[in-house]
């Protein structure tokens, strides 16, 4: 199933990797979305910045929520903000503040207070 086919299907936060994602990165985002219970899906696409993908994956999903990683960036977009303009950008090194990101994803969708990813 690709993007554009799982518009159709339940409501998720999109999440569109690069190939190159740490791993650990991926795994701390899905953590922090787990524990505020939001479903997501996860796709990967070559050759892709992590903008490009956070903005894509939230125009596609029904939640209006995606986040985009590449090798060294992990970007939080809603559907209603300017494309050059996230909410959200951090580096995907920094293992804490990426689960802080999936959580606030879901929060988002949620519509609860985010949690502070400065000073972490």
């Amino acid at each position: 199933m690709n993007v554009a086919q799982s518009v159709m299907t339940k409501p998720t936060v999109h999440v569109l990797c690069s190939s190159d994602v740490p791993e650990n990165a991926v795994q701390q985002l899905l953590y922090g979305l787990e524990e505020e219970g939001i479903p997501c899906e996860i796709w990967t696409e070559e050759n892709k910045d992590a903008l490009a993908l956070a903005w894509k994956g939230a125009q596609a999903s029904r939640l209006g929520v995606g986040v985009g990683m590449d090798r060294q960036t992990a970007v939080l977009h809603i559907s209603k903000l300017n494309r050059e303009k996230p909410l959200y950008q951090i580096s995907v090194r920094s293992g804490e503040k990426t689960r802080i990101l999936g959580a606030n994803a879901a929060r988002l969708v949620k519509k609860l207070p985010l949690k502070p990813l400065e000073g972490r």
